[in-house]
């Protein structure tokens, strides 16, 4: 993706002047463009919002009311089933009687049921007793679907439940268990049926809401409860989520529709109410077609436009890049004669004549610039003579280790001997790899002059495996950090102070770690030492300098590592490869 848009820049850059304007003005109109179809999406999306949400009150409401009038239904037929007559009149059914007695008491009962169908949009109240018999007030329901039917209720144990319409009558059924209540024993005496018109709720107390959402539609798992959109096919299913109330848009038989559904706690019924797409829609679907095309014209009219006016931009500058080209050869006095609309106001005019004064001192500047040049590296040979030859200061200090050894003074010709070693090796440009074993004898030679001052106080222990002493490293690695651990360590303690080298290994990494007991760095300075935010005066003598060198010799994820504890010691541990670098 990176090389892609680079060579896109790339490529975009390049292009002339002309193009780039257009590019410009193409993208601008695009983007205008894009940003109207989002607003108008957005636009799309909250009437989608608002619709939903409408329905999801209109669905509410024609719910609540359905199951308020069915609740009503429900209390109609618990005070049915405590009635006393019709207990006494179930009671005798129950036990032997005549045909004669059977007839009379079948009689009375049916009239009964008669007068309590006129109640509350019942279609009808059927009873059927513990014989199997049925007593009608309004239609007969057949034997067989009427016996499913007390099976189904007998389960809920006295409940009321609310079935599906059965048997081709698009009522629906409340069922409910008859029990003896006199003396609490609960006995079955029968089952209560009410046929319930579930049109005429729906008309006389939702018509006014659902007059514009007219597609009602009422399920019991896969079976129709009652649907106002008889065309639509439902055997599928028309919602994903059927446990949770919400919305979306489906599609049946290639047509969109909103579906907003809610579950009912009291019958677990599904309440959805549909509404057609495009209808709804129709009006925002025109708008975003008329702002496309709106957009279309002005998308040509502005690229006709942008292609003159580039057009009349570089033409100008075509001529200024003649010039150029002639600077460039070199030859400033034809260049000079060349005629340029410098009379011209605008930004181009300033250009040329700007030009030709740059033109004019381009001589002058080349000249300069040359003498400076010169001033340089005259500069830089004179500081070269100006420093001291190193041979000098070998041999001065060899006189004076030959005096120390005629006086039989051994310390100071030990003294002189290791900071002779460590000078030659400080000095010396020939290597700039070293092995471990060497840099260790450097360490050791600075150490031996450091005891002569530090006395008992400095303990300093090289821990290292023997098989890393041919390892090659960058020289004057770890001596500066010793150095460090010295001047920030032991000098600032009075009681001993400890200095380690030790090594350990990670897969194909090494690391060298010198550490001491020492007070520690304070944690805002460590920070900002290990981020090089800050570099203060006689602290972290060469670190970033190794750090680099390291980087340098080895890549970017080597490097050191500077960690502290303030009253624990200080390590700096040094990341190499444990390979052996040939080349620097």
């Amino acid at each position: 993706m990176d090389k892609l848009l680079h060579r896109l820049k790339t490529h975009y850059v390049n292009l002339p002047i002309k193009y780039k304007l257009f590019y410009f003005h193409f993208l601008m109109v695009l983007i205008l463009c894009l940003t109207s179809l989002v607003a108008i999406q957005i636009a799309l999306n909250i009437h989608q919002e608002i619709i939903c949400q409408e329905a999801v009150k209109v669905l509410n409401f024609a719910t609540k009311s359905i199951e308020d009038e069915l609740r009503q239904i429900e209390k109609y037929a618990y005070n049915i089933i405590i009635n006393a007559e019709l207990q006494d009149t179930l009671e005798k059914l129950k036990n032997g009687l005549s045909v004669y007695e059977r007839g009379v008491l079948g009689k009375e009962l049916t009239d009964r049921l008669w007068e309590w169908r006129f109640e509350r949009n019942i279609s009808s109240v059927n009873l059927i007793d513990c014989n199997g018999n049925q007593y009608a007030g309004g239609d007969q329901i057949p034997h067989e679907l009427a016996m499913g039917i007390v099976s189904q209720v007998a389960v809920e144990e006295g409940s009321m439940a609310f079935l599906e319409p059965v048997g081709g009558n698009p009522s629906i059924i409340g069922a409910r268990t008859i029990r003896k209540v006199r003396e609490l024993s609960l006995a079955p005496l029968g089952t209560l049926i009410i046929r319930v018109d579930i049109e005429k709720i729906i008309q006389q107390l939702t018509y006014d809401t659902m007059e514009n959402h007219k597609y009602l539609l009422i399920t019991s798992g896969e079976k129709t409860v009652y649907s106002s959109f008889p065309d639509l096919d439902v055997s599928e299913g028309l919602v994903d989520d059927k446990e949770n109330g919400g919305y979306q848009v489906v599609k049946v038989d290639g047509k969109s529709y909103f579906v907003v559904f809610n579950k009912s706690p009291f019958t677990n019924w599904l309440y959805t109410n549909i509404l057609p797409y495009e209808d709804v829609f129709k009006q925002v679907i025109q708008m975003r077609r008329v702002v496309i095309s709106i957009f279309g014209a002005l998308f040509l009219i502005t690229m006709l436009i942008s292609l003159w006016m580039a057009g009349n931009l570089t033409k100008p500058m075509q001529k200024l890049i003649t010039q150029m080209k002639l600077v460039e050869s070199g030859e400033f006095e034809e260049t000079m004669a060349q005629s340029l609309e410098l009379e011209r106001g605008d930004e181009i005019g300033t250009l040329q004549r700007k030009f030709l004064k740059m033109v004019k001192r381009i001589k002058n500047l080349i000249q300069e610039n040359y003498t400076k040049q010169l001033l340089v590296k005259e500069a830089q040979l004179r500081a070269l003579q100006a420093q001291i030859n190193p041979h000098f200061l070998y041999n001065a200090l060899e006189s004076i280790n030959w005096r120390a050894k005629i006086n039989q003074q051994t310390e100071i010709s030990q003294m002189i001997e290791s900071l002779g070693n460590l000078l030659r090796n400080a000095m010396s440009d020939q290597q700039h790899l070293v092995t471990v074993n060497e840099e260790l004898k450097l360490i050791q030679d600075y150490i031996h002059i450091q005891k002569v001052r530090f006395g008992s106080r400095l303990d300093f222990k090289i821990e290292l495996d023997r098989r890393w002493e041919q390892l090659l490293i960058p020289k004057l690695i770890l001596q500066p950090l010793v150095e460090n651990a010295i001047n920030h360590g032991l000098e600032q303690m009075i009681e001993p102070c400890t200095i380690r080298i030790t090594a350990t290994e990670s897969g194909a990494f090494l690391f060298l770690k010198v550490e001491d007991n020492g007070p520690g760095i304070p944690p805002d300075l460590l920070r900002k030492l290990q981020m090089q935010e800050t570099k203060p005066d006689n602290l972290g003598i060469g670190l970033k300098n190794i750090d680099e060198r390291l980087k340098l010799v080895y890549g970017k994820e080597y490097g050191l590592t500077l960690t502290s504890q303030v009253g624990a010691g200080t390590r700096v541990m040094v990341k190499i490869p444990k390979e052996k670098v040939e080349n620097v």
